[in-house]
C-alpha cells in the first residue's frame, strides 16, 4: 500500500520503475508474487512508467531464425523462483509449445519466441505499467535535512504529473554504442535498427552493405543480408581472425 508523509496528503509509493523491459517486468512479477503471499501491510506498492506505447524489446533485431544468446533458463524468473508461473516453460505450455520445445534439443529459443514470451508476462502484470508515459525528471524531497522520498515528474499525452517514491528502480536498458567518430544517418545504422531500416530498401537494389562486428548480432545480420539481397555484396568487417 502507498505510504502517506506526515502533514502531506500525497501518496507515496514504495517503489516506481523507469522504464518496462525485460528488468522491470521481472521486479514487477516479483513484486506482484510477494504480495500475493505477504498481503496486507507488508503488501509493496510498485507503479512503472514506459515510453513506449505497448512492450517492445529489441524489436529491430528480430530476425525469424536468431537464437538467444543465452539458456532458456535465464528467463524472467527461474534463478530467483524455479516455481514461478511466469517461467519461459509455462509460457510453452500455455501456447501449447512445450513437448515440441523439449523434441527440439535445443537449449537456445528463437529470439521471436522468447520476445512473444515477454508480452506473454508483461501483459499478467500489465496493472503496475502505464505506457505512452515518459519520467523526464527526478528529485529529492527533503524534511528536517533528510530524504524523505523522491519525486518523479512524469510527461504523457494529457501533460505533466507528479508522483512519490520510497525507491527508484532504472531499467532502461543500454544505448546502441557506434564506434568513436561514426554517426548514425539513413546509410549507417545500428543493429538494433535492422528490419525497420532494411524494409525502406524494399524495392531499391542495393548493391554492397558492410556489417561491422564479431559478435553473433553481427554474423545474424550478415546472413539475413544475404538472403534478403542475394544480389547485393555482403562485406563483414571485424578486427579479430573469425566470428
Amino acid at each position: 500500500m502507498s505510504r502517506v508523509l506526515p502533514g502531506d496528503a500525497t501518496p507515496v509509493h514504495d517503489l516506481i520503475g523507469v522504464g518496462f523491459g525485460p528488468s522491470n517486468v521481472a521486479m514487477a512479477i516479483a513484486v506482484g508474487e510477494h504480495n500475493a503471499q505477504a498481503g496486507g501491510q507488508e503488501a509493496i506498492s510498485a507503479h512503472f512508467f514506459e515510453q513506449q506505447p505497448r512492450f517492445g524489446w529489441h524489436r529491430g533485431m528480430l530476425i525469424d531464425d536468431a537464437t538467444m544468446q543465452v539458456s532458456f533458463l535465464k528467463d524472467l524468473v527461474t534463478l530467483r523462483n524455479p516455481a514461478s508461473e511466469f517461467s519461459f516453460l509455462c509460457y510453452l505450455k500455455s501456447r501449447g509449445r512445450l513437448i515440441d520445445f523439449i523434441n527440439h534439443k535445443n537449449l537456445f529459443p528463437l529470439r521471436v519466441e522468447f520476445h512473444d514470451y515477454f508480452e506473454w508476462a508483461a501483459a499478467q502484470v500489465e496493472g503496475m505499467v502505464s505506457y505512452g508515459h515518459e519520467v523526464v525528471g527526478v528529485a529529492p524531497v527533503v524534511r528536517d535535512g533528510a530524504v524523505e522520498c523522491l519525486e518523479v515528474t512524469v510527461r504523457s499525452g494529457e501533460g505533466l504529473m507528479v508522483q512519490r517514491a520510497r525507491n527508484l528502480v532504472i531499467g532502461t536498458g543500454l544505448r546502441p554504442l557506434m564506434p568513436e567518430g561514426v554517426e548514425r544517418s539513413g546509410r549507417v545504422w545500428h543493429n538494433s535498427e535492422l528490419l525497420a531500416k532494411v524494409d525502406d530498401l524494399e524495392d531499391t537494389s542495393p548493391s554492397r552493405f558492410i556489417v561491422v562486428g564479431a559478435g553473433q548480432s553481427a554474423a545474424e545480420n550478415v546472413a539475413y543480408l544475404h538472403r534478403r539481397f542475394p544480389e547485393a555484396e555482403i562485406c563483414a568487417v571485424f578486427s579479430r581472425y573469425g566470428y
